[in-house]
């Protein structure tokens, strides 16, 4: 009796271990996998001479340092001013962010 409980329980045992996977299977397709029940047709209002006359007019940044810098107007303020303003800020209760927590 014991020998038959025991080969029963090993079996569920098993049928529960390899249908595991299974389980975990989702319920929602990914991304990519979902039908394609859509028949809506979007017509575009542009040709396509008239986006290759954009693209060709707005090339994309390629190469190292092709980034274009902004340019900054020169400070009015000197070094002195800032730090007097910056103690007079500290005086004043303003705490400076430094350390690993700023």
């Amino acid at each position: 009796m014991s020998r038959s409980f025991n080969v029963s329980i090993a079996s569920v045992a098993a049928a529960l271990l390899l249908s595991g996977p299974a389980f975990a299977a989702s319920l929602q397709p990914a991304a990519g996998e979902g039908p394609f029940f859509n028949d809506v047709t979007v017509r575009s209002a542009v040709q396509r001479q008239d986006v290759r006359a954009d693209a060709a007019r707005h090339m994309p940044a390629a190469g190292e340092m092709s980034a274009q810098a902004e340019v900054r107007p020169a400070s009015t303020v000197t070094r002195a001013e800032v730090r007097a303003s910056t103690r007079e800020a500290i005086a004043h209760g303003f705490r400076v962010a430094s350390g690993e927590n700023a």
